[in-house]
């Protein structure tokens, strides 16, 4: 038997539960902010739905390859894979267009924060490259699933999110700490729980999952001390001027 083949099958059924772990993250936390949505006043832009849209049907796209992969269809799954990396790749661009365009329409709130921009692109490239990483490896299930996952983990924060504030506090954040643990308490969980598997199952840290982990808690870290940083505040403030389409 290879060597890659043992952690593979020890591996076995785990990646549903992270998948459908994110998914409850995000369905909690959009459904916590449903009201807010349906009454927001004017109406999100097509743009955002467009957004949406590719993000669920990316979202529903790796659940598929997972089931795929544990169900032994190796075949389709990789006939599959290349939508996943059409859309991955039209995710990065819509990703950033919609970031800009939901911080420019919120310009004339009381609650506007360009500084937050840096939680939206660090998202992105933790994103752009854990799906890079999940290409490149894809002949390694082990670091190819868990790069996928990774992907997956890098966006759903945005669940989490609106968890902690439509339930939990809406005051705004009063140091980097607070943002971390208001935003990113769910990535902590889940990859908490990736590093926790790899050393009870496989007796230590897989090199996809360590690099990933690495990866999101550094960007996630320097997203949160950039919050408080005036010069990011002001370098922000004035790239949603220059960007100035609300959608």
């Amino acid at each position: 038997m290879s060597t890659l083949a043992l952690p593979a099958l020890a591996d076995r059924k785990v990646t549903l539960v992270w998948i459908m772990a994110i998914w409850s993250f995000v369905l909690f936390g959009f459904g916590a902010d449903f009201a807010r949505f349906v009454h927001e006043h004017p109406s999100p832009p097509f743009i955002l739905a467009l957004h949406g849209a590719f993000s669920v049907a990316w979202l529903g796209l790796v659940s598929t390859q997972i089931v795929l992969a544990e169900s032994g269809k190796i075949r389709l799954h990789r006939k599959l894979g290349w939508a996943t990396i059409t859309v991955s790749a039209v995710m990065v661009p819509l990703g950033v267009v919609a970031a800009m365009v939901d911080m420019t329409r919120s310009v004339s709130h009381p609650d506007y924060a360009p500084q937050f921009l840096g939680e939206e692109f660090q998202d992105i490239f933790a994103f752009a490259v854990c799906t890079v990483a999940g290409v490149v490896t894809r002949k390694n299930r082990v670091d190819h699933s868990r790069f996928m996952v990774l992907a997956a983990v890098a966006l759903m924060d945005v669940g989490p999110g609106r968890i902690a504030t439509n339930l939990v506090s809406s005051a705004a954040p009063a140091n980097p700490l607070e943002v971390w643990l208001t935003y990113y308490w769910g990535t902590a969980l889940l990859l908490i729980g990736m590093l926790a598997w790899d050393l009870i199952k496989h007796r230590r840290v897989m090199r996809s999952t360590m690099l990933g982990a690495a990866l999101l808690w550094g960007g996630e870290a320097i997203a949160s001390v950039l919050y408080f940083t005036p010069a990011w505040k002001t370098a922000m403030a004035g790239l949603v001027r220059a960007w100035g389409w609300p959608g």
